[in-house]
């Protein structure tokens, strides 16, 4: 059974139903990502389902390898898969993180699902589908914080510091809620109208303000600070051309003095995560004492000690958490500290593949990057804005392997990048997209 879809730029064209369903799942995959964990398991099984029913999904199968973010995707699977006959770890560890890399696999899917020129504005329909369900979001996480609802189940899961935690906790709410920051300044730099304009950049400040004071996790502010120095160049550089009337500027000049107020706050402040950051690193050095910087600090250590016993296939998938064990022998405090990552993408890589897993990560990233040269501005501005708060996030989490930051890349750039890869083969010569 087909569906016929009526486009006014060209002929007529047919798709069959389980295609459509297929691209229906991913948005609501991408959505239900900020949500819910089971709706995004769910959303991503009927994506898979439909997709193995579609023949158009089929016939995409043979240009998978025109893709190279897939091609890198697949490579860094194959390796850690590989990597199961020497991995130092038990073999149902070994399997268990090998399966939270199962994420990679979803970007050919996605590539066999979205290809056709009708495809062409789902990219945008997944889009504002995000921005719904991350400004409702913050929505929660200010009336929890305040007191008014008690929504998620989060929310009161770890005493007084969780009040504002909806369906994710700080560092993954922290990091969604500066991204939304992001991606309204984009959509509010394609907005035809001065009020939906005016509305997007301030769901923007409001987005910063809860990551900055309502949620507060040093990862997100991290890369909020990064966004406010992207912004401030932005500016500079139209204003250096000419480009920004005296009202706009004026504007400008007040969001800057208000944001460098709020990163003065966020470093200075006594009751800052950011700021307490020193006093947790001397703690640890000092006392031994189990902190979340000190720990992370000794994580990093044993990691480097670790990659340079190995430097160049490493250890095996799900080797850190065996491989910590040895290190943590005998000792006490938070130098006995275990986890089964260490909390940074470049070196769980490092530990598990060598070079070889940090090169093959890196192309996935610079893949991905390079792809974005065929796609419409807009979708190229969003993918490579979370594209930086991915980098910038691995250096103090492990976000590939992590269930939602992870998805969440693969989902985001695989939908804006294939969406938009339909109508397009060669670098988009149209003006780039305003972030602000």
């Amino acid at each position: 059974m087909a569906l016929t879809l009526f486009d006014p730029s060209g002929p007529e064209r047919t798709i069959s139903w389980p295609l459509l369903l297929a691209r229906c799942s991913a948005v609501l995959a991408l959505a239900a990502v900020p949500l819910s964990t089971a709706g995004l398991n769910l959303a991503i099984a009927l994506m898979v389902l439909f997709a193995l029913c579609a023949p158009e999904a089929w016939r995409a199968v043979s240009r998978l390898v025109t893709s190279p973010a897939i091609v890198a995707a697949v490579a860094l699977f194959v390796a850690l898969a590989a990597s199961l006959i020497y991995t130092t770890a038990h073999m149902s560890e070994a399997v268990k993180i090998l399966l939270k890399y199962r994420k990679l696999l979803l970007l050919p899917i996605l590539f066999a699902v979205l290809q056709g020129g009708e495809a062409s504005k789902w990219g945008r329909a997944a889009m504002w589908a995000l921005f719904g369900s991350l400004t409702v979001t913050m929505v929660l996480t200010f009336t929890n914080f305040f007191g008014w609802t008690a929504v998620g189940p989060m929310h009161g899961a770890q005493g007084p510091v969780s009040k504002a935690w909806v369906f994710k906790d700080h560092i993954s709410g922290g990091l969604m809620m500066a991204f939304l920051a992001y991606l309204s300044m984009a959509l509010g730099g394609t907005a035809n109208r001065p009020f939906w304009r005016w509305l997007l950049n301030l769901n923007a400040l409001l987005a910063l303000v809860n990551v900055l004071f309502v949620l507060q996790g040093r990862t997100g502010q991290v890369v909020a600070f990064v966004y406010i120095l992207m912004f401030v160049a932005r500016w500079l550089m139209q204003l250096k051309r000419g480009n920004i009337d005296r009202v706009r500027a004026v504007a400008t000049v007040a969001v800057m003095v208000a944001c460098a107020a709020l990163a003065y706050h966020a470093f200075t402040s006594e009751d800052s995560r950011l700021a307490d950051t020193g006093r947790e690193i001397a703690s640890f050095r000092q006392h031994n004492s189990v902190t979340s910087a000190g720990v992370r600090l000794e994580f990093y250590r044993r990691s480097v000690e670790l990659f340079m016993e190995r430097p160049v296939a490493g250890y095996g998938v799900g080797s850190v958490l065996p491989e910590f064990e040895r290190f943590a022998k005998n000792q006490t405090g938070g130098e006995a500290v275990m986890a089964s990552n260490p909390h940074n993408e470049f070196l769980l890589m490092g530990v598990q593949l060598g070079s070889i897993g940090i090169a093959l990560f890196l192309w996935l990233l610079y893949a991905l990057h390079k792809e974005c040269r065929r796609i419409d501005p807009l979708a190229r501005a969003v993918v490579h804005g979370y594209l930086i708060a991915f980098f910038v996030g691995c250096l103090a989490n492990s976000l590939l392997l992590n269930f939602t930051e992870g998805n969440f890349l693969i989902l985001l750039s695989g939908i804006s990048i294939y969406s938009a890869r339909a109508t397009s083969s060669a670098p988009s010569p149209a003006p780039k997209a305003k972030p602000a």
